[in-house]
C-alpha cells in the first residue's frame, strides 16, 4: 500500500508541475495587463508649481457660512491632508506647528495681511494659505462654498520689517481680510467656489474623484462622498487643484512670438 501511494504521487508530479507553470504564466499576464493600464488605476495627484522644498502653511479656516455647527479644525485638517498629496517636493507645515506659532505671537488666527506675513516669518514659510468656508449645508444634497487666498512671503530685503512687526499694533489697526477680496495686501492667487451636489457637473467631478481614489469600485460607490466629511474632502481636493492650476499659469513664462528660443 505504501509503495503504490508513492508511485501514484510520482506519476502525477509532472502534471501538477505543468499546471503550476501555466498558472504562473496566467498570473504574469494579468499583472502585465494591470501595469499596462496603470495610468487609469493609480490615484491622481496634483503637482507643485514651485521649487523643491517650498514651504507652505495653512492657517485655521475661518467660518463665514453662518452655520455654527461647522468644525473649522476638521476643515483645516482635511485641507492639510489633501495638500500633502501634492507631488514635486512641496513641504506642508503641520497644523500643530502653525497653531503653536500663532500662540507664540499672541494670536488665535490671522485677521489681516500684515499678520499673515508675520506668521510666515515666524514659521519660515514661503507662502501661507488663508481659507474661509463661505457656505455649509451638510444635508442632502450637500452644498459647500470655500474661498482661498494664497500669500507669498515678502522678499529677503523686507523680512526684517516683517519680523519686527508688533502684534499689538496690528490688532489695533484691525485691517480685516474682507474675504474673498478687498485686502490691502493683495494675495498672489485667490479661488472662490461653491460646490452644489445637486448639479450634474459636480456629481461628475465626484465620480471622477472617487475613481481616481479607488475608494469603491461599485457603481454607486461615489455616493459615499455625499456624506459631510467625505464631501468636505472632495471640496478641499477640488479647491487645491484650482489654486495650483492658477499658480502654474502665473509662474509659467509666456512665450512671445518672434522671441529667440
Amino acid at each position: 500500500m505504501y509503495k503504490k501511494k508513492v508511485n501514484s504521487v510520482s506519476m502525477s508530479g509532472p502534471c501538477v508541475l505543468r499546471l503550476s507553470l501555466s498558472a504562473r504564466v496566467i498570473v504574469l499576464l494579468i499583472v502585465l495587463a494591470i501595469l499596462g493600464c496603470g495610468g487609469n488605476s493609480v490615484e491622481r495627484v496634483y503637482r507643485s508649481p514651485y521649487r523643491p522644498a517650498f514651504n507652505i502653511a495653512v492657517v485655521p479656516f475661518l467660518n463665514q457660512s453662518g452655520n455654527e455647527n461647522l468644525d473649522v479644525m476638521a476643515v483645516t485638517d482635511e485641507f492639510y491632508t489633501e495638500l500633502q498629496q501634492v507631488t514635486g517636493g512641496l513641504q506642508v507645515i503641520p497644523v500643530n506647528r502653525v497653531l503653536a506659532a500663532l500662540s507664540e505671537l499672541g494670536m488665535r488666527n490671522v485677521s489681516n495681511p500684515d499678520e499673515v506675513m508675520m506668521l510666515a516669518g515666524q514659521l519660515g514659510a514661503d507662502a501661507v494659505i488663508v481659507g474661509t468656508v463661505t457656505r455649509y449645508d451638510p444635508y442632502q444634497p450637500p452644498r459647500m462654498g470655500m474661498a482661498l487666498q494664497l500669500y507669498h512671503r515678502e522678499k529677503a530685503d523686507k523680512e526684517k520689517n516683517v519680523n519686527s512687526i508688533d502684534p499689538g499694533d496690528i490688532s489695533r489697526r484691525g485691517k480685516a481680510f474682507g474675504m474673498p477680496g478687498g485686502v490691502p495686501l493683495r494675495p498672489e492667487t485667490m479661488v472662490v467656489r461653491i460646490f452644489d451636489a445637486d448639479r450634474k457637473d459636480v456629481i461628475a467631478r465626484i465620480k471622477k474623484y472617487t475613481h481616481h481614489r479607488q475608494t469603491d469600485t461599485t457603481p454607486s460607490g461615489w455616493k459615499k462622498f455625499l456624506t459631510s466629511r467625505n464631501y468636505l474632502r472632495f471640496v478641499c481636493y477640488e479647491m487645491i487643484g484650482e489654486l495650483l492650476a492658477q499658480e502654474h499659469k502665473r509662474l509659467t513664462p509666456i512665450s512671445i512670438e518672434g522671441d529667440s528660443p
